[in-house]
């Protein structure tokens, strides 16, 4: 369960008119040279969001975690945390935390030391020091590896002793920069839902970056998706699943089938799209504001697809096509499938059985249809 589904509709901020944001992005440009990093973003988080910022290699996502924390100037624009312009704020001034993929660890402490050093600094009473050390420890489940050095703990272990080192001094943001991604997959997503918890318990603002789809899935409130420096949408998980804007959003989430096509019919409760590449007319059971003959692209996902032996009835939303490989992922099969245009399809169907003797296989020829409201159809 992803942070979000555990708010009711009318405790999430962002859905209530009138609600003052936490942190307010305000066009906020970065340019390294004449190279654009951060282009023009503005963004709105809300107190206690576990917000995720999503997005592949260069996409800008750490360059805007920096320009929160203070590590880097922006070019233009404006960031404001709890009412307050961070314009002329040093970093060591901001109400932010930042916690590293590399955890940067001192080796020659102990696991306490680490986690007191930031408020040894500040000049906090040893006794005060001692109780929250004692309090992190017990929140991140390691008070019993207290007296032991970063080299004697495991990756997951570390990535804990960061997080504590990260919160102690009770920031109102704590920025995570790929957190897990030095963790083994098992790990990293026994670790996801550990990180909420904490978040949770603590009410901290988390902004997290990651270029890992189902990590951000598993982690966000909302998820704001980059590429090129920009911000090209922003939703909650299944917001962004089911309902992406765009087709760089469709194709970077999860796994999509994307089929080009050119308006047929159009009215207000369908719209039916005409595509070579399907080899089938496609309807859309709701109307689409569009031109006559304009392009479209329909993105399904590959769930979405019933795959049958024989053909069904109808004259649309029915490919055919031989199976080229089937891959067993334990709890769901994959099928890829040569349409008789070329284009390979992809789709899943659960396990529900131990074994099935009567199971589709390789080369066998086969029909993938969907329902009318199964797909979404994207205009860019």
């Amino acid at each position: 369960m992803s942070a979000q589904t555990q708010l009711a509709a009318d405790e999430k901020p962002w859905r209530r008119a009138g609600e003052k944001p936490f942190i307010r992005i305000n066009r906020l440009t970065k340019k390294f040279g004449e190279f654009v990093a951060v282009d023009d973003v503005s963004l709105d988080v809300y107190q206690s969001e576990l917000f995720c910022l999503l997005g592949g290699s260069g996409s800008g996502k750490s360059t805007l975690l920096r320009m929160l924390a203070g590590f880097e100037t922006p070019t233009s624009g404006t960031i404001e945390i709890d009412g307050q312009d961070m314009a002329n704020i040093p970093s060591h001034d901001r109400p932010t935390n930042m916690m590293f993929q590399s955890y940067a660890l001192f080796p020659h402490m102990s696991v306490e030391q680490n986690i007191a050093y930031g408020l040894k600094r500040d000049g906090v009473a040893s006794s005060e020091v001692s109780d929250r050390v004692a309090d992190m420890l017990s929140l991140v489940q390691m008070s019993d590896f207290g007296k032991r050095k970063p080299d004697q703990l495991s990756g997951g272990q570390r990535q804990r002793v960061a997080l504590a080192r990260s919160l102690i001094k009770r920031p109102k943001l704590l920025l995570l920069d790929e957190p897990l991604g030095a963790l083994d997959k098992k790990l990293r997503e026994e670790t996801q839902f550990e990180l909420i918890k904490i978040q949770e318990s603590l009410g901290i603002t988390f902004i997290v970056v990651t270029h890992d789809q189902e990590e951000a899935m598993t982690l966000a409130t909302r998820i704001g998706v980059m590429n090129y420096g920009e911000i090209v949408q922003v939703g909650e998980p299944p917001e962004i699943y089911e309902y992406p804007t765009s087709r760089f959003v469709a194709d970077f989430i999860g796994s999509v089938n994307m089929f080009e096509g050119r308006v047929k019919e159009d009215d207000k409760d369908y719209v039916r799209i005409a595509s070579d590449e399907a080899g089938t007319d496609i309807h859309v059971g709701h109307g689409v504001s569009c031109a006559p003959d304009q392009k479209l692209w329909f993105a399904i996902r590959p769930e979405k697809l019933e795959l049958r032996r024989k053909r069904p009835d109808g004259d649309f939303n029915i490919l055919k096509g031989m199976v080229e490989d089937v891959a067993y992922m334990g709890n769901l099969s994959v099928f890829r499938i040569k349409l008789d245009s070329g284009k390979i399809v992809k789709a899943t169907q659960s396990n529900r059985v131990r074994r099935d003797d009567e199971a589709i296989s390789w080369d066998e020829e086969v029909y993938l249809t969907w329902d009318e409201t199964a797909g979404v159809v994207l205009q860019s």
